[in-house]
């Protein structure tokens, strides 16, 4: 558990006019000096990079732009994810804005995978495309860059994943990845790349910069959702995101936002990722992802409302397809206890391509360990992996590639093409890479921010609380402890399995709340001091049009050292 605040967060709290459980905060952040708080609390466009050191930056901008003076057909060829999708809308866009003959593609998850696909350059022959422009994807595609070529098709791939040594022999791959790459922050999402190079051709013919800003808020979506660091641009991008969502002319995302009733609020980083974000996904997962498109690019709000609808409907389905998937890997891996092992890796035919990243991001919170999910398919499967902090994934299939018919991601996230016949060995391999990561990267523990007395909650550090919004990964919700915490008046059960119960902090009380822990409830006394020890977020809930403060409990025991029950998952 950490210390309480030190000297040098009273000194910075001081000097910056915050409170001092903020001012720790601040420090872990990176923030030494008022500047600095103030940058952070207050990020800028600004501050954004010029994209004139992305690699490729150049010549990318060159041959869009005289695409666009000769009249030639344009494609932009997107992923089937949020960051995919947001990536095609706003070069779709930009482009038309400038005059382009522009069509778009976006391939099919099942029957085509991810990135460049044979189909998908055929597509482009047909219609008479000139110039293939990628979004979030074709780092790796050899072969498919190869096809384009010889079908008269030039390439200008723009991606966010790490690449392979030897690049795909486009015209211009426009990656801040790269090993080559000067360009000063790495962490861009595939819609931020896409926003640099529209940036450059904005740039270039010398448009209002009023043409850029109108693309934030499909920036802010797409980098919310693809949970890359939200910190130096990201974080940028992301606050002034979500204002333009809240804001946005688009009718589609007006429609999205109306269908999951968060128009008449202030959007935060969780809207993103656990409303909006699910609903796009929806489409690529269970169905086709250009129905994602068609909402981002509709002009027509009758035709947004049908999709917005559809979209919901889709959601709905990918959520019971997840369940199902989820229980069958759990009955996979528990009985012969593959849990035990460092990395699990679960394998079954039939399962829904769409969903088992999903699955594999919810077995990571189940079990604490990388976990790959993989549907297999006659005689090979598609494999999504997701990690823990401290196992790189990207790093441990490249060790592991030999048993593998291709692979990509990053440390987190990553996917895999594998032989039936290989899915054993591969489980054996990348254990074996595990077993010489330290014993910690997989025990579970809780990692606490700041430790401090219940009333240091009021309202300076609520309202500083919500200045560090867009949480997400770098930039995370911030977890407090309280000692000695005393219960006032009778916890209750609500809903299924939860627990609510009253807190004195100082001359006030707040409200707290413990997901699954109806179980601790025998063990609550009503109106006890100094009863608890409490490791909790600071959220705001608004209900009925009254927003208030509550606590949302992380984990909890009693006072003496007891715990009041098992962590909540």
């Amino acid at each position: 558990m950490p210390d309480p605040p030190s000297e040098q967060a009273s000194s910075l709290a001081a000097e910056a006019g915050i409170p001092l459980v903020g001012a720790a905060l601040m420090l872990q952040r990176g923030c030494r000096t008022a500047d600095e708080v103030r940058e952070f609390l207050e990020p800028s466009p600004a501050r954004l990079n010029k994209p004139d050191s992305l690699p490729d930056i150049g010549p990318a901008t060159d041959r869009i732009l005289a695409a666009i003076e000769k009249g030639q057909r344009i494609c932009v060829y997107g992923d089937y994810d949020v960051d995919g999708v947001c990536g095609t809308a706003l070069l779709t866009v930009a482009l038309r804005g400038l005059g382009a003959d522009v069509i778009h593609y976006l391939p099919h998850r099942r029957s085509e995978g991810y990135g460049l696909s044979l189909d998908g350059v055929e597509h482009c022959r047909q219609h008479k495309v000139c110039l293939l422009v990628t979004n979030d994807c074709g780092s790796t595609d050899h072969a498919e860059v190869d096809a384009a070529r010889e079908a008269g098709i030039d390439v200008v791939i723009t991606d966010h994943h790490q690449p392979p040594a030897e690049l795909p022999p486009a015209l211009a791959v426009v990656n801040p990845k790269r090993p080559d790459s000067e360009y000063p922050f790495p962490e861009l999402a595939g819609v931020g790349v896409a926003f640099k190079l529209v940036w450059s051709l904005l740039s270039r013919l010398g448009r209002p910069r009023q043409e850029l800003t109108d693309l934030l808020d499909l920036v802010g979506l797409g980098t919310i959702a693809d949970v890359v660091p939200l910190i130096d641009e990201n974080r940028i991008l992301a606050r002034f995101g979500l204002e333009a969502i809240r804001s946005s002319r688009r009718p589609g995302l007006r429609a999205l936002c109306d269908k999951c009733g968060i128009s008449d609020r202030p959007l935060r980083s969780y809207d993103v990722g656990y409303v909006l974000g699910p609903r796009l996904n929806a489409a690529g997962r269970v169905s086709h992802a250009h129905d994602a498109a068609r909402l981002l690019l509709s002009e027509d709000q009758e035709e947004s409302a049908r999709l917005a609808t559809r979209l919901d409907r889709l959601n709905r389905e990918r959520q019971v397809l997840e369940e199902k998937t989820m229980a069958q890997a759990v009955q996979l891996i528990e009985p012969p206890g593959l849990h035990k092992q460092r990395v699990v890796v679960v394998a079954r035919p039939g399962w829904n391509e769409g969903v088992i990243g999903i699955v594999a991001a919810r077995l990571v919170e189940r079990y604490h360990r990388p976990c790959f999910v993989i549907a297999l398919t006659r005689d090979r499967g598609r494999g999504s992996g997701r990690s823990v902090s401290g196992f790189d994934l990207y790093a441990s299939l490249k060790t592991c590639s030999s048993h593998l018919l291709g692979f990509g991601g990053h440390k987190y996230a990553a996917g895999l093409t594998i032989s039936k016949d290989e899915v054993d060995t591969f489980r054996s391999a990348i254990n074996a890479v595990a077993a010489d990561v330290p014993e910690d990267v997989f025990r579970r523990t809780l990692d606490i921010d700041v430790v401090a007395d219940l009333d240091a909650v009021e309202p300076g550090l609520v309202c500083l609380l919500s200045t560090l919004e867009p949480f997400g990964p770098g930039n995370s919700r911030p977890v407090f402890a309280s000692l000695g915490v005393g219960i006032v008046g009778y916890p209750r059960r609500f809903g299924t399995n939860h627990l609510k119960f009253n807190v004195r902090a100082g001359t006030e009380i707040l409200e707290a709340v413990a997901w699954k822990r109806s179980h601790d409830l025998p063990d609550m006394q009503p109106d006890c001091p100094e009863a608890l020890d409490i490791c909790y977020t600071v959220e705001r809930s608004t209900f009925r049009s009254r927003t208030t403060t509550r606590l949302s409990i992380r984990d909890m025991r009693t006072h003496q050292g007891t715990s009041a029950g098992e962590p909540a998952d």
